[in-house]
């Protein structure tokens, strides 16, 4: 029953949400609720014909939400199959070589000298070696080396044409190319494992150069979904980032990128949301937000309004959002203040902003991202003066 009441408290906050436009540096406090939606994200009433409703439901796949990471691992153990996709494969040698510090093109005649690229401080490298994309067409050094004080594996990648013309170099390693285009290199990244996950997709396009990074920040990482609409339509990517506080509460932004087949980001929306829960619960957690991707039932192109419909399915309601053009501006930060020795009387830190009085630790806040000035005040007298500078697309937890 309890379940039944909050979805429809978010059916009726869907009717009635405002943007919320605070001041600069305007700290709001969140005592029960927050909800944000980008503006080029919102709420549309799809007119559908019988026949066209009968169509969809006879065709009807899976929700679109059982190709996520943690969904499609849950269900077969592995990492879902990026069938759009093809792998790059290991250099082929009679096509091209590594000897002597040059790179050998057979094809073309070619011998390159390679210069050694500027590693980082304290890394380790190890010898380079090629890959190269399906039809040849791309050559790619990698040059791996071993970073220390992260304690990773990383990489330096030069790409090459079949001619010998170096056209772009990278940070990291293209590891696939998309299966409609075979200039369009890809690389899904997840490294490290429980509070230090990150996710990391990355679309390469070597000539003119250009990169798209889709990120989520290290040990906030929540369920990723990475697939593609179509043989050769859009890529979709929707990441969660997500923050838990035991006896506070939780917060989860969902963002929404929509890549073309060409590398080029054409659509983007962002949600944040964030609840004041003592007693929040992991199963309630991971259904936090009402765009969670647990939610996600599909997406489908809106031709006659040029954008994206996106259903959710809400407990017992389907609702229906309208994604168009990109938002590349900053969404609200969501802010937890704690004190750093959780035993104290967490009523002994009294917490300002510009001389306003935000409440007693513990907090949890919603900010525009900048430096914010925080006063603290504790009952033995002593008073702090902490400036910190709040991120976007992050999870803020900042200690006194």
């Amino acid at each position: 029953m309890a379940k039944r009441g909050l979805y429809l408290f978010f059916f009726v906050f869907f009717l009635n949400w405002g943007f919320w436009q605070p001041c600069a540096h305007a700290f709001m406090i969140v005592d029960k609720d927050f909800f944000w939606a980008s503006p080029n994200l919102t709420q549309v009433q799809l007119v559908q014909s019988k026949q066209d409703s009968k169509s969809q439901r006879s065709k009807k796949a899976r929700p679109i939400e059982e190709l996520s990471y943690n969904s499609y691992f849950d269900q077969k153990g592995a990492h879902p199959p990026y069938l759009f996709l093809k792998p790059l494969k290991e250099g082929d040698l009679l096509v091209a070589k590594i000897k002597d510090g040059h790179l050998l093109l057979r094809k073309a005649g070619r011998r390159i000298p390679l210069g050694l690229p500027s590693f980082p401080q304290g890394a380790s490298p190890v010898p380079s070696y090629l890959l190269s994309t399906p039809n040849g067409k791309w050559i790619l050094v990698v040059y791996p080396y071993y970073l220390h004080q992260e304690k990773e594996n990383r990489y330096l990648t030069e790409v090459y044409t079949d001619r010998g013309a170096r056209v772009a170099t990278y940070d990291n390693l293209p590891t696939h190319v998309s299966a409609s285009n075979p200039d369009l290199l890809v690389s899904p990244e997840r490294t490290g494992c429980c509070g230090s996950l990150k996710w990391s997709i990355r679309c390469y396009l070597p000539e003119p150069a250009s990169v798209t990074e889709l990120n989520c920040p290290e040990g906030f990482c929540g369920d990723v979904l990475f697939t593609k609409l179509g043989d050769n339509g859009t890529f979709l990517m929707v990441q969660e980032i997500v923050g838990r506080v035991g006896e506070i509460g939780a917060s989860m932004q969902t963002n929404f990128y929509m890549v073309e087949n060409d590398g080029r980001l054409s659509t983007s929306g962002k949600a944040p949301y964030a609840i004041r829960d003592p007693k929040l619960n992991q199963q309630k957690w991971e259904f936090l937000s009402p765009f969670a991707i647990s939610n996600l039932i599909s997406i489908d192109p809106l031709f006659e309004k040029d954008g994206w419909g996106i259903l959710f399915d809400i407990g017992a309601q389907r609702s229906t959002f309208e994604l168009k053009s990109t938002y590349k501006d900053p969404a609200p930060s969501i802010v937890f203040l704690l004190p750093k020795d959780p035993s104290v009387n967490a009523k002994k830190g009294v917490v300002k902003v510009k001389g306003n009085h935000l409440g007693t630790l513990p907090i949890l806040g919603v900010t525009h991202p900048g430096q914010v000035r925080f006063e603290v005040s504790f009952e033995s007298d002593r008073q702090e003066i902490v400036e910190k500078e709040i991120k976007f697309d992050v999870v803020n937890i900042i200690m006194f």
